[in-house]
């Protein structure tokens, strides 16, 4: 087997489907009360544990506490005993070269690249509605339903950017699909579908004074069921 031919596939298909935006996000197994964390766009991929900045969960004081997981051929499995759980993944630096294409290396070791980003994905799997989805937690960005998801009838979700509500965020399913935008009270409506459904949401931040990056990139994924 040619290890060298098949790292050099890989790199191309990273480079290639970087521009599609990844997220993460929360799965069920097949083991009773247990969850996988998902990572990508159309089609899932495994990705290092060193990616993952954080898991957290509700303890009974509201307030978010590390969850212990166990990692597992390139996915980490958790067994959250609680209402919500808070992820925060970070995806490195990409740069983008004149040649269009990215390469996961910093604006330093790429010096002609055209720009560098770093890609941050947060996701919040509401497990049970219970009073807790309808309150903000003190992170840095937060997707918050005004009510629980009733399939076919439009919700209200609140966008935050630590503590306060934005406008003009985009909210939808993902970024190939339409979306709404937040208004001046930091509200975009979505309408949920019978069973699972992601919320999306995309903000961009220029980041000044950074050796290795010139800009962030934060994608939001909501995660619950509606009846």
């Amino acid at each position: 087997m040619d290890f060298k031919k098949i790292a050099l596939n890989l790199a191309i298909l990273l480079a290639a489907t970087f521009a599609k935006a990844h997220n993460v996000w929360l799965e069920p197994t097949s083991s009773q009360g247990e969850y996988v964390m998902k990572f990508g766009h159309e089609e899932t991929e495994n990705y290092p544990q060193s990616k993952i900045q954080s898991i957290q969960v509700l303890n009974s004081q509201g307030k978010l506490t590390p969850l212990e997981y166990r990692f597992k051929n390139g996915e980490a499995y958790l067994t959250p005993q609680s209402e919500l759980v808070f992820l925060e993944f970070n995806n490195g630096v990409w740069s983008k070269l004149p040649n269009g294409k990215y390469v996961e290396k910093t604006k330093r070791e790429a010096p002609n690249a055209e720009f560098s980003t770093n890609p941050i994905k947060f996701g919040k799997a509401i497990l049970k509605w219970g009073e807790q989805a309808f309150y903000a937690h003190n992170v840095a960005y937060e997707l918050i339903p005004q009510s629980v998801a009733e399939a076919g009838k439009p919700l209200a979700i609140l966008v935050l950017h630590n503590g306060k509500p934005v406008q003009g965020i985009k909210v939808g399913t993902g970024e190939d699909a339409p979306f709404n935008l937040t208004d001046e009270k930091g509200i975009a409506e979505f309408t949920p579908r019978k069973g699972a459904n992601k919320v999306w949401a995309e903000f961009n931040e220029a980041v000044l004074n950074n050796p290795d990056y010139d800009r962030r990139s934060i994608e939001y994924m909501l995660t619950f069921d509606a009846n």
